[in-house]
């Protein structure tokens, strides 16, 4: 399918856009909320409207793409399922929970499972793309696809899928991303022109979707989101110093993260704001003054507690931390 082809496609009303403008103009609201849910729903009367997997998404599949239907307004709903919703044309406008977001072209919301939103109504230009996963086509995604970036991406599966009182929603704001864009279309020709090996082919595209917004995260999702991410990443990288500042290196480290080592250096200092080495040194020196105020051990045995194998090197620098030596340290 040609980009063309897929634009006239989403362009053009589709049955149930036909039926729920017919059912607008021809109902009663209290008859037309009704049947509304009757259209994404298996159950009737609910007191909570909960829009269904198995009304949208096929049994043997784990992910499914709708169209968003357009000129009408969604009340308030959840879903049985993970939602990410790609704006193809204008905007896409949404209270989720008390927050009110705008989703412009080329931009990306990912609901987690039960979040309560409700949608504005959209216009003819106003084109959204629904790309519904089940929970087991997430865990796939993102627990066996995506280890290179697994500090980042665990974080984003835990914000997702831990229980708590506010649900989570995520706002990638991606509208000058040319690769999101593409790897996009590319996921909208292969579903509306199925082949061989579609589902092989979208599921790859989806994998370099995340690939594309985990690798500039800082840049696509709000500040304040973002700072969680690197407050959780620098807690990790802590975590691991502590548990192994002795003898570590900023090979094993890349190796433990699932990274490469120069890009391990580089978010090592992007997030701590300090270099690895430096981040290491400290530790030693840390626990080296503890021990010598806490301890009895001779400083020869400490220079090697802390890993230290050059004892005129350790003395150098612990004088330059403290501004004495070990032994008058320990005196103090």
């Amino acid at each position: 399918m040609k980009i063309k082809e897929l634009d006239d496609k989403l362009r053009n009303l589709n049955k149930i856009e036909i039926q729920l403008q017919n059912l607008l103009q021809n109902k009663s609201q209290k008859e037309y909320n009704t049947l509304l849910k009757e259209f994404f729903s298996s159950k009737k009367d609910m007191d909570e409207w909960i829009i269904n997997s198995d009304k949208i998404v096929e049994d043997d599949r784990l992910l499914s793409i709708h169209k968003h239907d357009r000129f009408i307004e969604f009340p308030k709903h959840k879903h049985d399922y993970l939602e990410m919703i790609f704006v193809y044309s204008g905007e896409i406008n949404q209270k989720v929970e008390k927050d009110e977001i705008n989703v412009k072209k080329g931009e990306i919301l990912i609901l987690d499972m039960n979040v309560s939103h409700s949608i504005d109504f959209a216009d003819e230009n106003d084109i959204g793309i629904n790309i519904l996963m089940k929970k087991e086509f997430f865990d796939w995604i993102f627990l066996s696809r995506i280890a290179y970036n697994n500090i980042i991406s665990d974080f984003i599966v835990k914000a997702l899928y831990e229980k708590k009182e506010f649900k989570q929603y995520l706002h990638f704001k991606t509208s000058d991303n040319n690769k999101i864009w593409d790897i996009m279309c590319n996921i909208l020709c292969e579903y509306y022109e199925p082949k061989i090996g579609m589902e092989v082919a979208i599921r790859s595209y989806v994998v370099l979707l995340f690939n594309e917004l985990l690798r500039d995260y800082k840049r696509h999702l709000s500040n304040n989101f973002a700072k969680k991410v690197e407050t959780n990443v620098a807690i990790k990288i802590m975590d691991y110093i502590n548990n192994n500042y002795k003898e570590c290196n900023i090979k094993d480290m890349a190796e433990y993260f699932n990274f490469n080592p120069d890009y391990m250096g580089k978010l090592v200092k992007q997030i701590t704001g300090k270099t690895y080495k430096t981040l290491i040194k400290e530790k030693k020196m840390d626990q080296a003054m503890y021990l010598l105020n806490n301890s009895n051990l001779a400083i020869m045995d400490i220079v090697n507690e802390v890993g230290y194998s050059n004892v005129s090197y350790f003395y150098k620098q612990f004088k330059i931390r403290t501004g004495v030596t070990p032994d008058e340290y320990r005196n103090k």
